[in-house]
């Protein structure tokens, strides 16, 4: 369902997916964190028998003084007492994207998969990013209260960015919630057909829910 980037084939085809997006938005696209972990979300067994990319996330850990960051460098995180009291559990979310023949079918609810494994491994407090306005919404959808807004909407390239804080620890205690996210798995849909317009050279069909402006 997902594989985390440690070759490099898998960095090569993590790039391809993301590169895409900022070179057809004009986004700048900032370096690759050498402590960041990333992954690639796949479709699952039983939505295809062979996997194929969905989409990307990046995970970075927090740091207030990296002026590479595509966070804190758009909203002051640390001036929030319980970021700045907990800093050395909380990552930053980047590079986040789902492909658009699998927006609203209830793809984006994989990533919580990710999510998990990442929480196991690390151990999170918190999550902080800039999230698209629509994808702001989605999160106060499925997570409530644990995901917060904790500033004014940013102006973005095409539609505002809003600061969020996803309480991750509290979600990871709730038992009911964690089973209730992770068992959403669509049901198995036909593979896209590929149109006239799909195949020609230079035209890609993807679309991405992105967590920063540009600088």
């Amino acid at each position: 369902m997902f594989q985390v980037v440690k070759t490099k084939k898998q960095q090569k085809l993590f790039e391809e997916t993301w590169e895409y997006f900022c070179k057809k938005y004009r986004w700048i696209n900032d370096p690759y964190a050498k402590n960041g972990i990333r992954y690639m979300l796949l479709r699952p067994k039983e939505i295809k028998d062979k996997n194929s990319i969905l989409g990307t996330i990046e995970f970075i850990p927090y740091d207030p003084l990296n002026v590479e960051s595509t966070v804190e460098g758009r909203f002051k995180f640390f001036d929030l007492s319980e970021i700045r009291e907990n800093q050395d559990r909380v990552w930053e979310i980047d590079k986040f994207c789902l492909h658009k023949d699998f927006h609203r079918l209830g793809y984006f609810s994989l990533f919580f998969h990710i999510f998990n494994h990442h929480i196991d491994e690390n151990h999170p407090k918190y999550y902080i990013a800039i999230v698209e306005k629509k994808l702001c919404r989605m999160l106060k959808i499925l997570l409530g209260s644990m995901a917060a807004q904790v500033g004014e909407p940013l102006p973005g390239p095409t539609t505002s960015l809003v600061p969020v804080i996803i309480y991750i620890e509290a979600i990871k205690k709730n038992p009911s919630l964690v089973a209730k996210l992770l068992s959403q798995i669509p049901k198995p849909k036909p593979t896209p057909k590929k149109t006239f317009l799909s195949v020609l050279p230079g035209i890609k069909v993807m679309k991405i829910f992105r967590f920063r402006s540009p600088k």
